[in-house]
């Protein structure tokens, strides 16, 4: 028991193994180490009661894994290529936060961890898509589950546009995750993944960024608008159908401003009644109709998740 002070120490490139070590009671100081090229190990580490502090160190890889982070654990890292948290039990609060200096942690690796207390980190200064991206040894499921844990935290400390990021990041690794795992099955299952997938990939992710962005979805409404309105004029100059006035086209509206007329009040179900469609016009019509209805309730739900929480 007592205060366990390595502040300030120095190694040249090497190993240094603190495995399954057992250090009792009291504050561990480990801030200030200039071990830049080195590879620091607390594998399994009992580090007792008392906070632990790695402020402003340096390494070449530090892992703490497997281990139980009961206490305050200071990891604000000036330098470390790899910091490995996985398969820990975090009980109280672990510090990224980068406060008086820049916290560069290149790969963070906390697969498998279980979060009951709190990390502080920013998705932005600490990079943390790059650094759970830059991890070599883990597969697409650990990734997408390292992004779902910084959701549940972003969530619980309040900052729920790191909340977004992490949200997105988490569902498209799951996406990639869940085609990866298809494709290994083979044959059938292998083809028909790409189905649901692109599903995926287009109407939850490339259209309204998985429900957290409602300005993304508000212009891939007027990209439908657009699209729908050409294809009407388009149909109209085949002669395949038509958008027709049914009070004489008292504004004296050409083909190519009816049918976008028509595509606005189509796509709002407004329902004016005042342009309608035949021929194939009339197929489009309703689908874009459930279009409309489609993307503005996706607007609503977008909007909602931003403004109440």
């Amino acid at each position: 028991n007592g205060e366990v002070n390595f502040e300030g120490a120095s190694c040249k490139a090497g190993k240094i193994q603190f495995k399954k070590a057992e250090m009792g009671s009291g504050p561990k100081n480990f801030n200030l180490m200039e071990m830049g090229d080195t590879d620091i190990s607390f594998e399994r580490t009992d580090f007792g009661d008392g906070d632990v502090s790695f402020y402003e160190s340096k390494f070449h890889t530090i892992s703490l894994k497997s281990c139980h982070l009961d206490h305050y654990f200071d990891l604000r890292l000036a330098k470390v290529d790899l910091l490995d948290i996985s398969d820990t039990i975090v009980r109280d609060i672990v510090d990224l936060e980068p406060y008086e200096f820049t916290v560069d942690i290149r790969t963070l690796d906390m697969s498998g961890m279980r979060l009951i207390g709190k990390l502080y980190i920013d998705w932005i200064h600490n990079k943390c898509h790059d650094s759970i991206i830059n991890q070599e040894a883990t597969t697409l499921r650990q990734k997408a589950e390292q992004f779902r844990i910084l959701k549940e935290n972003f969530s619980g400390t309040g900052k729920y546009e790191d909340e977004d990021e992490a949200y997105i990041m988490f569902k498209r690794f799951e996406a990639k995750s869940w085609l990866t795992e298809q494709k290994e099955k083979g044959g059938i299952k292998k083809i028909a993944s790409y189905v649901p997938h692109g599903f995926q990939w287009l109407v939850f992710d490339k259209i309204g960024l998985y429900a957290t962005s409602p300005g993304r979805v508000l212009f891939s409404v007027l990209i439908f608008w657009m699209f729908f309105g050409t294809l009407y004029f388009v149909i109209d100059l085949s002669g395949l159908g038509k958008t027709v006035s049914s009070v004489n086209n008292p504004d004296h509206l050409s083909v190519f401003l009816q049918s976008f007329y028509h595509s606005a009040v189509t796509f709002f179900t407004i329902g004016y009644g005042d342009v309608f469609p035949q021929g194939l016009s009339r197929v489009v019509s309703g689908l874009e109709g459930f279009m409309g209805v489609f993307m503005m309730s996706y607007f609503t739900v977008a909007f909602v998740r931003k403004v109440l929480r």
